[in-house]
C-alpha cells in the first residue's frame, strides 16, 4: 500500500512542477522535505523521487518540451532581423550624388503541423512594386511604411532526404555568389529538393523547381521558369571541402511578353521598348572551395585566419548567339560566419554579365541597379559587435559594357541585428 501511495505522490509531484512551468532543484527539495516531515515519505523514498523527477524534467527540457505552453506554440519558431543603413550613390553620368537613410525589418514564423509537414511565412518592410528589395527609405515627411508578405509556403518531408515545397519561398537554388539571383527574391511555385549523405565525406543533392514568373489571359503563354540543379558536397579532409553544382534553367514564354520590374537591358523585340525578344535557356556551373585555418598548415602562426574560400560561377544562354554569357570570381577570408564580438570577414567578387546572359528581372539590384550588360567589383567587410549583431561595409564599383566611361559607385554601411 505504501509503494502505491509513494508512486502516486511521485506522479503528482512531477505533474504539479511541470504544470507550473519551472523545475528548480530548490522547489523540488522543499516539497519533498515537507512530505518527509509529515511522515508521508521516508528520506530514502524522497531522495529517489527527487532524483527521478529532476532527470525526467531535464530530459523533457532538452527535447524542447514545455508543459506550461500549448503544443502549437512549442512547435512554432519566430525569427527575424533588423538593419539600419546609410547609402551613398555616385554615378559619373549623373549631375548630383545621392545619400539615403534606409532600414529593413523582417520577421518570420515556422510552425510544424505534424512531424512531416511545416508551414512558414514571413513579413518584411518594402513595397509591392519591388521584388528585389525589402528596404524602406527615410523620406516623405515621416509617413507610415508598408509591410509586405515576403514568403508563404508549405514544406512536406515524407523522407529524411526528400522535401516538397510549394508557395512563395526562400530561394531553394544554390549559388555561391549573387551573380544571377538577388538575395531578396522569393520565387513562387513548387520545388522538389533531395539531399542524401553517401558517407561521412560525401553528400549529393538535387534541386528541381517549376516557378511562375507571370500570369497571362491564356495559360499557354504564361512566362514560366524551370530549374534542375544536381550537386555534390565533398570533404577532402577535416579542413578542406568543396561544394559544386551544375544547373540548367529554362525560361519559357518570355519572348514577346513584357515582364514586370526588369532592368531594361535585355534585348527587346524590334519596334518595342517593353517586349522581350528572346527566351532563355541557360547552363550554370558553380563551385566553392572552403579551407579551415588555411595558414596553419604553412606554419604561419601570426595569420590566425579561421576560414578561407574561393568561389566561381558561370552562365551561358544557349538560346541566342551573342552577348549571352557571364561569370563571377570571388573569395572570402576570416570567420566562416560572423556571429560574435570581434569576429570579422572580408569578401571580394568580380562579376561580368553580358546583355542577354539572364533575364534582367533577376540580378542583384545593388550591382549596377540590377541590370545586365555590366561588369562590377564588390568589396564587403563584416565586423561582429556582439552576439547576433554586426557592422557591414559594402562597396560596388560598376560600369556598363556598352559605356565603359560611365562608372557607378554604391557605398552601403549597415548595422545588422538578428533576433
Amino acid at each position: 500500500m505504501r509503494k502505491i501511495f509513494t508512486s502516486i505522490t511521485a506522479i503528482a509531484l512531477f505533474g504539479m512542477i511541470s504544470g507550473m512551468g519551472f523545475a528548480y532543484a530548490g522547489e523540488i527539495d522543499i516539497l519533498l522535505q515537507k512530505l518527509v516531515e509529515k511522515g508521508v515519505l521516508t528520506a530514502g523514498e524522497a531522495q529517489q523521487i527527487g532524483t527521478e523527477t529532476k532527470e525526467q524534467i531535464k530530459a523533457d527540457t532538452a527535447a524542447g518540451k514545455n508543459y506550461s505552453l500549448p503544443a502549437w506554440v512549442q512547435n512554432t519558431k519566430l525569427k527575424g532581423d533588423f538593419r539600419l543603413r546609410y547609402q551613398y550613390n555616385h554615378a559619373k553620368a549623373s549631375v548630383t550624388d545621392q545619400q539615403r537613410g534606409r532600414f529593413r525589418l523582417r520577421a518570420g514564423l515556422e510552425s510544424k503541423v505534424n512531424e512531416k509537414l511545416l508551414v512558414g511565412f514571413g513579413l518584411a518592410s518594402g513595397k509591392t512594386g519591388d521584388p528585389r528589395s525589402t528596404n524602406q527609405s527615410l523620406t516623405d515627411s515621416s509617413d507610415k511604411k508598408t509591410v509586405i508578405i515576403d514568403y508563404a509556403y508549405a514544406q512536406y518531408s515524407p523522407l529524411s532526404w526528400a522535401t516538397l515545397i510549394g508557395g512563395k519561398m526562400k530561394n531553394p537554388l544554390w549559388e555561391p555568389g549573387d551573380m544571377v539571383w538577388d538575395t531578396d527574391i522569393t520565387p513562387e511555385g513548387g520545388v522538389l529538393a533531395l539531399a542524401k549523405k553517401i558517407n561521412s565525406r560525401t553528400e549529393l543533392f538535387l534541386n528541381t523547381g517549376v516557378f511562375v514568373i507571370d500570369e497571362q489571359s491564356s495559360c499557354d503563354h504564361d512566362p514560366m521558369f524551370y530549374a534542375v540543379q544536381p550537386g555534390i558536397k565533398y570533404g577532402f579532409s577535416d579542413t578542406v571541402s568543396l561544394k559544386t553544382a551544375f544547373s540548367y534553367y529554362n525560361f519559357s514564354n518570355i519572348k514577346g511578353n513584357a515582364l514586370d520590374y526588369g532592368g531594361g537591358t535585355n534585348t527587346k523585340k524590334p519596334g518595342s521598348s517593353t517586349l522581350y525578344r528572346w527566351d532563355y535557356s541557360a547552363i550554370l556551373p558553380a563551385a566553392e572551395l572552403g579551407i579551415k585555418e588555411p595558414f596553419k598548415a604553412l606554419n604561419i602562426s601570426f595569420l590566425n585566419i579561421p576560414f578561407m574560400s574561393v568561389f566561381s560561377e558561370y552562365v551561358y544562354n544557349s538560346s541566342i548567339a551573342d552577348n549571352n554569357s557571364g561569370y563571377m570570381l570571388g573569395c572570402k577570408l576570416g570567420a566562416e560566419k560572423v556571429e560574435g564580438r570581434g569576429q570579422w570577414q572580408i569578401k571580394y567578387n568580380f562579376a561580368r554579365l553580358e546583355k542577354d546572359a539572364v533575364p534582367d528581372i533577376l540580378p542583384d539590384s545593388d550591382r549596377y541597379s540590377g541590370k545586365t550588360n555590366m561588369r562590377a567589383h564588390e568589396f564587403i567587410l563584416d565586423y561582429g559587435l556582439g552576439k547576433n549583431t554586426w557592422l557591414s561595409f559594402d562597396c560596388y564599383r560598376a560600369q556598363s559594357l556598352a559605356k565603359p566611361n560611365s562608372p557607378e559607385t554604391v557605398v552601403q554601411m549597415d548595422w545588422n541585428m538578428k533576433f
